[in-house]
């Protein structure tokens, strides 16, 4: 590979120097840039490449500070430097990706996802066509659901099939992001990941609202947008009042299967009640029970959108049914007790983000009080109302400008310690080193720093010891084996004395 690279080089040399001559020039370097463009490209997909990603560790706050806030080079998109997350937030098996391939996935996968949302209307048509009880009752032995109890189970479950259809469909959309973001985009730390999660997710629910119930008169009234684009407007204050009461079977579905299926654990219980039926407890090793009783994280990927879609469709019906808002505040109740235990007793975090989504979210709670003023503002337009919708322009700007305030004011000043805050940290840091005795300066940050902290977990995997029958019993058999391991030569142990003077293989 090194010659054919060297030949390359003198081949392109050798044409850019005779170009020159021709006045060609611009076409030459025009070559070199596309041949080091396709060159780059091409080592980008490779996956057996050296890592894209370093991590460099300081012992003191104000050295980072002043390293992360710095650009390093004058070279444009060769170096990014920034304060690098928790070591337990890495997806080590995406570090060694480039940010261009990375950037390049994700438009890709952005634009594909977006065309999606915008045609998200047909999975919704075929739910609502599929789901209702003489299509059940086509079924084979199902043809009783019609006459039961007089008709009253057929228009129970034409009220409520199509609502749990669609809930089922919205539960897989978190997977598909999860792997896209993984699998396809390669991001480097699961917050990332939950960050797309949350956004995109976001988004799909704004559709389902939005674009489900308008898709027909938006693409018959397509013309007459374009020429007149106060007519959207009306399209939403016509299409939206007429699906309120879907809308409030949704959140009442929320409110007594949602709420419930997220304090039963359902996955948990799976876990535990599979255990109990198809095997005995006494007969699983200590490792198999960590896997059955193991600590579980906040997906904030399928909870923060959860929250979004509620608090988005009182928005957007507020003023067309205020109804709404009682069941809107019924789930909001209900949500606060059920997250509020799992939040504390329940949910196990598994890295620490700082926070990050937090402004996302907060970014997305006010488009969703955008598109609830876009509503008013057509539904006072087929009420009648010509000078309230110029009222209610002002709203809307300020709602935007909002945005923009805590993005500039909080957000990005959030994601880096100030130097003027670091440099008294590590002032108070010197003063505790100063004044505490040995045993207390073991707790100052510089004194704890580990030299392996942001290696590779599987190049600083200590050697692992077979676990004891049962968690805090210890058994004879594992100590036999723990002395054995830890005797300094391994060998000896893959030998028996029995047999013969020289000793028996074990196999």
């Amino acid at each position: 590979n090194q010659t054919i690279c060297i030949g390359d080089a003198k081949t392109t040399k050798k044409v850019s120097k005779v170009a020159g001559r021709f006045g060609l020039d611009f076409g030459a370097y025009a070559m070199k840039v596309l041949h080091r463009i396709m060159f780059k490209t091409l080592d980008d997909e490779q996956t057996n490449v050296l890592s894209r990603t370093g991590f460099v560790t300081f012992i003191d706050l104000s050295s980072v500070t002043c390293v992360a806030s710095a650009p390093l080079t004058h070279k444009p998109n060769t170096l990014e430097v920034s304060v690098a997350p928790e070591a337990r937030d890495i997806l080590w098996q995406n570090c060694h990706y480039t940010t261009d391939l990375r950037k390049r996935r994700e438009a890709n996968a952005s634009n594909f996802l977006a065309l999606g949302a915008l045609l998200w209307s047909i999975p919704l048509a075929f739910i609502q066509g599929v789901s209702s009880a003489e299509n059940v009752a086509q079924l084979p032995g199902m043809e009783w659901i019609l006459d039961y109890d007089n008709g009253n189970l057929a228009l129970f479950i034409n009220a409520y099939l199509p609502v749990v259809a669609l809930l089922g469909l919205i539960m897989l959309l978190p997977i598909i992001f999860d792997w896209v973001a993984r699998s396809y985009e390669k991001r480097k730390t699961q917050s990332d990941v939950q960050r797309s999660l949350v956004g995109r997710y976001f988004y799909y629910q704004l559709a389902n609202i939005y674009i489900s119930v308008t898709a027909g008169s938006l693409w018959k009234s397509a013309a007459d947008i374009i020429a007149r684009p106060s007519s959207g407007l009306e399209i939403l204050g016509n299409s939206l009042p007429t699906v309120v009461g879907y809308f409030i079977s949704l959140i009442i579905t929320k409110i007594l299967a949602g709420l419930p299926m997220v304090i039963l654990r359902l996955g948990a219980l799976s876990r535990y009640l599979l255990l109990r039926l198809i095997t005995r407890e006494q007969f699983l090793t200590q490792r198999e029970l960590d896997q059955v009783y193991r600590a579980e994280p906040c997906l904030y990927g399928w909870e923060y959108p959860t929250q979004l879609l509620v608090i988005v469709i009182c928005f957007t019906y507020a003023c067309i049914s205020p109804f709404i808002l009682i069941f809107g505040a019924l789930y909001f109740i209900g949500a606060l007790m059920v997250y509020k235990k799992q939040v504390l007793y329940v949910y196990t975090p598994s890295y620490e983000s700082g926070g990050s989504l937090f402004p996302l979210v907060c970014d997305r709670t006010i488009v969703g009080l955008i598109c609830g003023q876009l509503t008013f503002m057509g539904y006072s337009i087929i009420r009648g109302g010509h000078y309230q919708p110029l009222a209610l322009v002002p709203l809307v700007y300020f709602s935007v400008w909002t945005m923009s305030y805590f993005q500039t004011t909080y957000a990005e000043p959030s994601k880096r310690l100030t130097l003027e805050r670091a440099k008294e940290l590590d002032d108070y840091f010197a003063r505790i080193e100063r004044s505490s005795s040995p045993a207390e300066q073991r707790n100052i940050p510089k004194n704890r720093f580990a030299a392996d902290h942001y290696k590779q977990p599987v190049l600083t995997e200590k050697r692992s010891l077979p676990l004891f029958y049962r968690s805090g019993q210890e058994d004879p058999l594992t100590v036999h084996i723990r002395n054995e391991l830890n005797s300094g030569d391994r060998t000896t142990m893959w030998y028996s004395t029995r047999g013969n003077a020289e000793g028996d293989i074990i196999v």
